[in-house]
């Protein structure tokens, strides 16, 4: 079985965030800046999941590509 780019990249990303949200988050946390803690985390929810939309969407577009 063949892993598509789109979700190894977006399986980075997520480990990518997870650390940096324990590592940063709850210094963040601890000094009461929860409203940048919640911002920053939604944030790169949103930028996580556009990436594998586009990523998804550009893999489809070169499978269909490759087999004209």
């Amino acid at each position: 079985m063949k892993l598509q780019r789109y979700k190894v990249v977006t399986f980075l990303l997520l480990v990518y965030a997870l650390f940096m949200t324990f590592y940063f988050g709850l210094d963040l946390l601890k000094s009461g800046h929860t409203t940048r803690f919640w911002l920053t985390v939604a944030g790169e929810i949103l930028c996580i999941t556009l990436a594998f939309f586009a990523l998804r969407s550009r893999d489809r577009y070169r499978q269909q590509h490759r087999k004209e």
